[in-house]
């Protein structure tokens, strides 16, 4: 007979910045591996530290105002304790969480040593990427080593989509049965010296369960309401993912690496099943639809908003989506959405220079179409959020200046102007380790929003740069005021401050 485990999911403490908003929400990808765990029989938990101590604030840097938010280690220990998990698997999204999960991976093995603890999420992913390009290439200047294996924080690593392979694996390690073809499966042979297999894809998304929406305290998320949109309509917000993967090969984004290039959609059935019960058992307000490329897909997208119009909630895109997707078309698409009930889009534009869009980013997107894709969704009645990211390595100082100025004359309602993070796993990260572009003492450690950590042209240093965004971003987001104070006031609300509003777009 198999026998049954007592697994525990966590999501670590995280790094904030201590006067500004700092996003929290549930781990989709969490409540998945825990829906298709307790289906087969396993006892699930869900923890996340930094949910439980949301009001604990730890100043690691004074200078910068850093804060570490999430609770104490007494405080995890008694969680750990308290469940006597058998698996434990820790879940790091940006490599700025490792300092707090390789903690969170101590305190288990300290508390409970027999505990098997496992290393997941698009960091680790990502590092395993980076590792095989650095066998492959020999002069790449990337780490020949997986660092967060070579201690006895983790006894494994998990990459790719976990939602079957990470169950194959708790089933084999409860049964003390051969778990080394486990797709995804990465295990420290000796130093330096790795077991890894490839992950595999996830075809049919359908066999999907729902989200086990059930083991978080969805509650808490909503009192909070620092969901990802930079301004919701609603603090009881809905996040779902409808497809996986992207067509877009841009050099600053791991998600054709975590996801791959091919997009594949659940059925509307399925995705309305997921929405109908969880609107109606949490009271939704506000559903945020957090695909990569929700767009891309015209005829599975004008299905979605078929059964979205039913229901009648507002929602957005808080991911960017492609511009130019659609052009002939592009009005209809808007109209079908607006009706729908979406509320805002956002343009993942990147760049107001074509050279950057084209030699840099890599970025199939005419510089020429960006305007009148702001100007359609406009008048399909939607709001229109813009990403744009500066500080790219090889970009000049009058570069920065042309797409700021561009993005200010685009008629867009609101900016996120974000500084180039060099995300592990991507091409842009391998180009700043090859050539060493760091700033002085900066590193990924120090990855936070609007954090400078690669040279910029023009620029003395991080703090400098930083500055400089913040007040382009500022500056950038009270044009609507001027503009348009109707369509500010619609926008933000009444009361809204001027300095709410800047922190949160």
């Amino acid at each position: 007979m198999n026998k049954k485990a007592r697994v525990l999911l966590i999501t670590p403490n995280l790094k904030g910045i201590g006067d500004g908003v700092n996003r929290i929400q549930p781990s989709l990808g969490l409540m998945l591996i825990a829906a298709n765990l307790e289906k087969h029989g396993h006892i699930v938990k869900i923890y996340d530290s930094a949910l439980d101590g949301w009001d604990k604030r730890e100043l690691i840097d004074r200078k910068n105002n850093i804060v570490m938010i999430g609770q104490n280690d007494e405080g995890i220990a008694k969680v750990i304790d308290d469940f006597s998990p058998d698996v434990a698997a820790v879940s790091v999204l940006f490599s700025n969480l490792l300092e707090s999960a390789h903690n969170i991976a101590k305190i288990i093995k300290k508390v409970k040593k027999d505990t098997t603890v496992i290393l997941g999420g698009n960091h680790i992913s990502s590092a395993v990427t980076d590792y095989n390009v650095s066998r492959l290439t020999g002069n790449s200047g990337l780490p020949n080593v997986i660092n967060d294996l070579e201690n006895n924080h983790f006894d494994f690593a998990m990459t790719g989509e976990g939602e079957f392979s990470f169950l194959e694996l708790t089933n084999k390690l409860i049964n003390k049965e051969d778990i080394s073809k486990i797709p995804g499966l990465v295990k420290r042979i000796s130093p330096k010296k790795y077991l890894i297999n490839p992950p595999t894809r996830i075809h049919n998304l359908n066999l999907l369960p729902r989200p086990a929406r059930h083991l978080v305290d969805m509650e808490a998320y909503f009192k909070i309401g620092a969901f990802h949109s930079a301004k919701s309509r609603s603090k009881r917000v809905l996040s779902v993912m409808c497809s996986r993967g992207c067509p877009e090969k841009c050099t600053f984004c791991s998600t054709p690496q975590m996801w791959g290039n091919n997009t594949r959609w659940r059925t509307t059935d399925h995705i309305m099943d997921e929405i109908g019960n969880d609107v109606r058992d949490y009271k939704i307000g506000e559903i945020q639809f957090d695909d990569d490329t929700i767009t891309v897909n015209k005829k599975n997208l004008f299905a979605l908003c078929a059964e979205l119009e039913k229901i009648g909630l507002p929602w957005c895109t808080p991911n960017g989506t492609k511009v130019n997707y659609h052009l002939k078309k592009q009005d209809e698409m808007y109209k079908v959405m607006a009706d729908s009930g979406c509320y805002q889009i956002t343009l993942a534009c990147e760049s107001g220079v074509q050279r950057v869009l084209d030699d840099i980013i890599n970025k199939r997107l005419p510089l020429e179409t960006i305007y009148p894709s702001i100007e359609n969704a406009k008048k399909a009645g939607m709001l229109v959020h813009t990403f744009w990211i500066i500080g790219y390595p090889g970009e000049t100082y009058e570069e920065i200046q042309q797409t700021i100025d561009f993005a200010m004359n685009s008629g867009a309602d609101s900016f996120s102007f974000a500084i180039l993070s060099p995300l592990p796993g991507t091409p842009i990260y391998r180009d700043v380790i090859k050539n060493n572009l760091w700033w002085d003492g900066r590193n990924l450690d120090d990855m936070l929003f609007r954090s400078s950590l690669v040279k910029v042209d023009g620029f003395s240093g991080p703090d400098e740069f930083e500055n400089f965004v913040n007040e382009t971003n500022k500056k950038a987001n009270l044009l609507l005021k001027q503009k348009d104070p109707q369509r500010f006031e619609y926008k933000y609300g009444k009361n809204s401050l001027e300095n709410a509003l800047v922190k949160q777009t």
